[in-house]
């Protein structure tokens, strides 16, 4: 029709693409793979500021870290557990008081043993009831009591020793000076028995001028290095941590509950 202007394709935006067909496929597989490409480095750059900010901390969060057992207090780990469940509240003096449930599948999943060596955590003692307010904040199917880990020792703080003054040089005895032998052949020779003959020792010559007085040579001293310490990671001011092994579940399975107060 004459009222209808023709339709433009490519090879009219690009005269040099007209007629060469394999020129018009490469051209379009590049312009694809370069909108992909941008696409890629756009998501990437949106995901690294969002893994980079901190972000909203939930309550889940606040609870791990109250006990001790957040990711981020644990730096050289390389891994980390996920609790069922995880309540942060307040007691009515307003502490801060968290309550956390691990479940561990055992088996090939990792079990009680990974959980404990993770964490640096004793292992369980003996039997305890659970605290009634872990009952009632969790509401599961907790027990009415299991094994319960001893308390951790806090870590040692490493103190430099006392300054130890090195003790002053003994100094040698005087010995006693010989008698001076007598060239005089005809001389007798003097009897062992009888006392040794005091020399009166000759008079220091007066010098011309006065020496300088020696000036006294600072004596060194030493100032002990401490040692190192490492900054101990945070401990919560209370946690009592329970470790019921699942009946009849595969080897490390366990339920572990966890009350922790600030």
């Amino acid at each position: 029709m004459d009222g209808i202007p023709p339709e433009r394709t490519v090879t009219d935006s690009w005269p040099a693409l007209h007629g060469r067909p394999v020129l018009r496929r490469t051209v379009a597989v590049g312009l694809v793979l370069c909108v992909s490409v941008a696409a890629a480095l756009v998501v990437r750059g949106v995901n690294a500021l969002t893994a980079g900010g901190t972000g909203r901390e939930t309550d889940r969060d606040r609870a791990e870290r109250l006990a001790g057992l957040h990711p981020s207090q644990h730096p050289g780990v390389g891994r980390f557990y996920v609790p069922v469940g995880a309540v942060y509240t307040h007691t009515s003096d307003g502490a801060p008081v968290a309550y956390l449930h691990y479940r561990l599948g055992g088996g090939r999943a990792p079990g009680l043993g990974d959980f404990l060596s993770a964490y640096d955590l004793p292992a369980p003692g003996p039997v305890a009831p659970l605290p009634a307010d872990l009952l009632a904040a969790l509401g599961g199917d907790e027990p009415a009591e299991a094994p319960e880990l001893p308390d951790s020792p806090p870590p040692p703080v490493a103190t430099p020793s006392p300054s130890a003054t090195p003790a002053p040089a003994e100094s040698p005895s005087p010995e006693a000076t010989p008698a001076p032998e007598s060239d005089d052949p005809l001389a007798e020779p003097a009897d062992p028995a009888d006392p040794a003959p005091v020399v009166a020792p000759a008079p220091d010559p007066v010098p011309d001028e006065p020496a300088a007085p020696d000036e006294p040579t600072p004596s060194p001293t030493w100032t002990p290095t401490p040692s190192p310490t490492a900054l101990p990671t945070h401990t919560p001011t209370a946690r009592r941590i329970y470790v019921a092994t699942i009946s009849g579940g595969l080897p490390g399975a366990a339920d572990i509950y966890i009350r922790a107060t600030g």
